[in-house]
């Protein structure tokens, strides 16, 4: 790895394992669309638990360089909470879960969006992560307009948050000359 500013280039290994985790869920979801409704409940809520985290280490690692905004805090504790209903309340959540989930996506994804847009001096990742919003956002609009395909746009929404994670933990080291 070549040296910069004194240090080596690093690699964000919380946000590829993190990734490499929502892809096998998307996969799952895809495949096997027919699971309960309490079931995806309790995988969203793990999921956004662990994702919601993720996402806060990402903020603190990297509020300093302008890669991240204030916003995306936000985004990880709503992450956070939805993620601890849906473990603790999951034959509740079931009911609704479409509308609720689609109505954080679409709030995820207009962050993604706005993030993407605002930093795309900063690298070629921000295509990734407009690309990751745009996507969000429609499997957003999706959830709240056709709740009865959640399953399957689901499974998109997973391996398309999957993908870009692994993708950006990948080239975290770009990010390190900012520091």
């Amino acid at each position: 790895m070549a040296e910069q500013t004194g240090t080596k280039a690093k690699r964000d290994w919380g946000l590829v394992i993190g990734g490499i985790l929502f892809f096998i869920a998307g996969l799952v979801m895809f495949f096997w669309p027919g699971l309960s409704l309490v079931v995806i409940a309790q995988m969203a809520g793990a999921l956004m638990l662990v994702g919601g985290i993720v996402d806060i280490i990402h903020y603190f690692q990297f509020r300093k360089t302008g890669l991240t905004s204030g916003w995306a805090i936000i985004s990880a504790i709503c992450s956070i909470i939805l993620g601890l209903m849906f473990l603790l309340h999951p034959i509740v959540t079931a009911g609704v879960l479409p509308f609720i989930v689609g109505m954080f996506v679409i709030a995820y994804a207009i962050i993604a969006i706005v993030t993407a847009i605002s930093v795309r001096k900063m690298g070629s990742t921000w295509g990734v992560m407009l690309v990751n919003g745009i996507i969000s956002l429609l499997c957003g609009l999706m959830f709240v307009f056709m709740p009865d395909t959640f399953a399957i746009f689901l499974s998109v929404l997973l391996l398309m948050r999957g993908i870009t994670m692994c993708i950006l933990g990948l080239t975290t080291h770009s990010a390190s000359k900012l520091m």
